[in-house]
């Protein structure tokens, strides 16, 4: 079976996945190639995983595509206005700034950024690394550090590693609790599932039972058995009120887990200050339904607890991440089908993030600090709160310069005026993006790459986090526009030039570093075989195809560099254009799945446990009745702020709006149309107000990712569209202490009518 079949003289039916989000919906693509354009883009009904679900986002290929104000070639600040440049020009200057910065001022004067869409276009993804190496910088900063390293420390710190995340078996499980998420919406960040809607029928269907706990009534919540409302910020309290529950009730069952878990007794015990009684209160949950959850949830035969975005971007993000676990586990319901799974996927697990704890107990938690507020790295990252203040406070390693890789750190941050302010004070910008949008207009150069469909796709993320053992190929549709290089030429090119060498040695040097990886943390019977033997079979022909076939190969479906002749290689998943399912995840995976020292689930880690004082002194903060705690909300047409420029996704009514409950709007004589002022002590954003009862009282609801209001970029729908920023009036500052997660949700402010006085008069 081909990837592509003839419709016309010039259009062709191309099978894909869509690379929006992490969900990586197959798609079928019809494209023009006479004239290079994308006509059409359709769910696939053959694809074995999301079986033709594709939600709006997916349509938008079309116009990104097409998108006039994307960068075909790279571009020069020249004053106040920009120059294209050729490739080799681009990228000897860019090679050139960045090796003077390091002569100049040494290892960790350059930051770097990866932005979220590098997650869901492999290239950047597989080839950062080579450029973030060569500028021998531990100044590394991501949007996941805004909202998933809680639980990568919380996994870290339980099971030994950021990557062994147990996933909800949604296909099979009884009792679901959806806390702090939406994935009818988002289809299942970090636990991808792909139709999360039918997929979520389907368990009521069977007899099951899905219960949303959230401070808005999510269309989540809108198909769900039972909708419980909660404070933001108030999770671990109710979940610790959980376990006080079932310890008391004699209802925690190990299971199969029992030889593989300690410190029950301390869990136990720290649960035990917080019975339900005592935090029904601050949550606003009653006692009697904490009760009835508990125990629901201990009856089931197989039940998961699923958090994410909610449940990360909070004040007690990590201890609420460990809660969810250490619920999943004392039910036993951690590696058991209908229960949760470990991800496995369909490559090794390590190579993309080789930071598990190591045998003598060093977790990939804290190795290293910030220059200024010394804050912890986590997996390799340092917190996106340190990075202004890197920029800003003189002295030794002071970061002099930055290279941004498709992120718009000014929209998807907070604190936007702060960092403004620290990039017009670096000495040198490089940007590796296809906008001049609020970030990149701080840039000197910026070098964008080949469009979405002009490269072959591999959803390498996926593969870590998806519910089912799913991999799937597709070829480029077309191929890149003139002499528009790769992105793996883009950046192993900047790369081998700021380290002198050339870009064929570069690219040695990592496809062996990636061997080495996969034979050493892939499938067991890639033990045996040697780095040379592995270099031979995977032939000579560069780029991220190589390095796609090496993650196939050395994955758990692999065929081991040849020594499981009936496992997987990049040919055989070729021959496959819809993708390969192999079925849910499979039980069994403990203990050798585990990488803690003693190869035990902690249940109650030390480092978190040392979290508690802080979470019992907030409990007389969150007792304040009248205090209005703002959170963000998800989009089905929207993913953080990278889509508004697609006027496919970008029109309609303003999806921008401040949700008020009714309680609160006669309070605050706010009405549906009419404009509130949101206040902290950073700053205020004006928003128009919708008053609806799916917003719990006390709270009010403002997404992220919009404010498209500075008149020097280049995005002319963004531009056009309504809407403030959020992030900008948040304090950076106030963190989540054991991840140095900012507070994005429960965020305190003011909200008061705001009448326009200039209109009035």
């Amino acid at each position: 079976m081909t990837q592509s079949a003839m419709i016309g003289d010039d259009v062709r039916l191309h099978h894909r996945s869509c690379p929006f989000c992490e969900a990586a919906c197959g798609i079928r693509v019809t494209a023009d190639h006479g004239s290079r354009t994308i006509l059409d883009v359709r769910g696939d009904p053959d694809d074995p995983f999301s079986r033709g679900f594709i939600c709006p986002k997916s349509y938008g290929l079309t116009q990104l595509h097409a998108d006039p104000d994307r960068l075909r070639r790279p571009v020069r600040r020249r004053g106040a206005d920009w120059e294209e440049i050729g490739w080799d020009e681009a990228m000897d200057e860019s090679a050139d700034r960045l090796r003077g910065l390091l002569k100049k001022h040494g290892p960790n004067s350059i930051a770097y950024y990866l932005g979220n869409p590098s997650g869901h276009k492999p290239p950047f993804l597989l080839y950062g690394p080579l450029l973030i190496r060569a500028l021998q910088t531990n100044q590394f900063y991501t949007p996941g550090t805004l909202d998933q390293i809680p639980k990568y420390v919380s996994a870290s710190y339980m099971f030994g590693g950021p990557t062994i995340q147990p996933l909800a078996d949604l296909d099979r499980v009884d009792y679901l609790i959806v806390i702090g998420n939406n994935p009818v919406v988002s289809q299942g960040s970090m636990m991808v599932a792909p139709g999360m809607k039918r997929r979520l029928e389907d368990i009521r269907k069977r007899g099951g039972r899905v219960v949303v706990i959230d401070p808005r009534r999510t269309e989540t919540a809108q198909i769900a058995d039972d909708y419980v409302a909660v404070r933001p910020g108030t999770d671990a309290y109710l979940l610790f009120a959980m376990v006080d529950i079932l310890a008391k009730e004699g209802l925690i069952a190990l299971r199969h887990l029992a030889p593989h878990v300690k410190n029950l007794d301390a869990l136990v015990e720290a649960a035990s200050h917080y019975p339900a009684e005592r935090v029904a209160k601050i949550t606003g949950v009653p006692a009697q339904t904490i009760r009835r959850i508990a125990r629901a949830f201990a009856a089931a035969d197989g039940a998961a607890i699923y958090g994410r975005t909610g449940t990360c971007t909070q004040r007690f993000g990590t201890l609420t991440s460990w809660l969810i676990d250490a619920l999943n586990a004392i039910t036993g319901n951690i590696d058991r089908e209908g229960g949760n799974l470990f991800s496995g996927g369909g490559i090794p697990m390590g190579t993309l993030w080789e930071d598990d704890c190591t045998p003598e107990g060093v977790f990939p938690v804290g190795r290293w600090h910030s220059r200024v507020n010394r804050l912890p790295e986590a997996i390799g990252m340092l917190p996106c709160a340190a990075l202004a203040d890197e920029m800003l406070e003189p002295g030794d390693g002071q970061v002099r310069g930055l290279v941004t890789q498709a992120g718009n750190i000014i929209l998807s941050n907070p604190n936007a005026a702060k960092l403004q302010r620290a990039f017009d004070g670096l000495d040198f910008m490089l940007s590796l993006d296809i906008y001049v949008n609020e970030t990149t207009r701080h840039a000197d150069i910026i070098i964008p790459g080949p469009s979405y469909v002009e490269h072959s796709d591999f959803a390498a993320v996926t593969a870590y986090e998806t519910i089912h053992k799913f991999i799937k190929w597709a070829p480029p549709v077309f191929a890149p526009e003139g002499d528009t290089p790769h992105d793996w030429q883009i950046f192993g090119g900047i790369a081998a030039r700021v380290r002198g060498i050339s870009l064929a040695d570069i690219e040695e040097e990592y496809v062996r570093e990636t061997l080495a990886t996969a034979i050493a943390r892939g499938r067991p019977e890639c033990r045996d075989v040697s780095i040379d033997e592995a270099r031979a079979i995977i032939g000579d022909q560069p780029g991220q195809d190589r390095l796609f076939d090496i993650l196939i190969r050395g994955g758990p479906m692999g065929d081991a560099f040849g020594r499981v002749p009936d496992g997987l290689t990049l040919d055989k998943v070729r021959a496959h254009p819809h993708g390969l399912d192999f079925g849910p995840l499979d039980a069994g995976m403990v203990p050798a799945v585990l990488r803690t020292p003693d190869a035990k689930i902690d249940l109650a880690p030390s480092q978190l446990l040392a979290d508690l004082p802080r979470l019992e002194a907030f409990l007389m903060e969150m007792e304040q009745p009248d205090r209005m705690l703002m959170i963000g909300r998800r989009d089905i047409r929207s993913k953080n702020a990278w889509m508004h420029n697609v006027e496919l996704l970008a029109k309609g009514k303003n999806r921008c709006t401040l949700l008020v409950h009714p309680d609160d709007a006669q309070r605050l004589g706010l009405a549906t149309g009419a404009q509130a002022r949101v206040a902290t002590h950073i700053g205020e954003v004006i928003a128009p107000v919708v008053v609806s009862d799916e917003i719990m009282p006390g709270v009010v609801s403002l997404p992220h990712g919009w404010g498209h209001s500075m008149g020097d970029t280049r995005q002319r729908v963004a531009n056009r569209t309504i809407g403030v920023n959020a992030n900008s009036i948040i304090d950076e500052s106030d963190l989540d202490m054991p991840s140095a997660t900012t507070i994005l949700n429960g965020v305190p402010v003011v909200v008061t009518a705001f009448v326009d006085q200039l209109a009035e008069a």
